[in-house]
């Protein structure tokens, strides 16, 4: 197996270092582990890098998506892996960017191992085939369903969203009834569609909180 040197960003320092041990124990060199994407962007002008495994939340300013596309600025050649606890990019922020080409988008939750982890990053590097349906981080869902399910689960009234997206309270109902039907979440007689909605979002987003 190739050694591969990679620059790891990640701005929790807990998750940094256990993914940093995970990389080095599938062969990878560490050519260094940073929290913020000014620090990942000094790097990847100071070292030679193979790969960046980049979060995609990195707190305030960029995303990893618009680090990524930053990175092959400087080296064109990067492999970019997207590591996140978010099924779809678009659960943090809607205007999301394209990944860039040949980026690979993993979901934390979806590893069960380091092999699995370094298989992304061959992935990334084209060091093994990538599978012709392979999907990378997309929920069944348009980018203006994705944004009223962030309203929901933030606890706006349909009122609210409506006032937010200038149009009736009528069309958000079936909004959030269409989304409550593309995520398949079953509503029974007692449940509470909009408590289901938020537990769909938290689910998709690992668990944690958005901000």
């Amino acid at each position: 197996m190739k050694r591969v040197k990679v620059l790891l960003v990640e701005d929790n320092p807990f998750t940094r270092s256990t993914v940093a041990a995970s990389l080095r124990s599938e062969d990878c060199v560490i050519v260094e582990a940073v929290g913020t994407a000014k620090e990942a962007m000094r790097a990847i002008e100071e070292h030679d890098v193979d790969c960046a495994v980049v979060d995609l939340h990195l707190g305030p300013g960029p995303s990893g998506i618009d680090l990524a596309h930053g990175l092959r600025r400087v080296n064109p050649d990067v492999g970019i892996v997207i590591l996140t606890s978010y099924a779809d990019p678009r659960l943090l922020a809607g205007s999301q960017r394209p990944l860039p080409p040949r980026a690979v988008y993993a979901v934390k939750n979806d590893i069960d191992s380091t092999e699995e982890l370094r298989e992304k990053v061959d992935l990334a590097l084209g060091a093994i085939e990538r599978p012709l349906n392979m999907v990378s981080g997309y929920v069944p869902l348009t980018d203006t369903q994705m944004e009223i399910l962030r309203m929901v689960a933030d606890g706006l009234t349909n009122a609210e969203i409506a006032r937010r997206r200038v149009v009736t309270d009528r069309a958000v109902e079936t909004a959030v009834a269409r989304i409550v039907a593309k995520l398949g979440i079953d509503v029974n007689e007692g449940s509470n569609a909009r408590v289901l909605l938020t537990q769909a979002y938290y689910s998709l987003i690992g668990g944690g909180r958005a901000d």
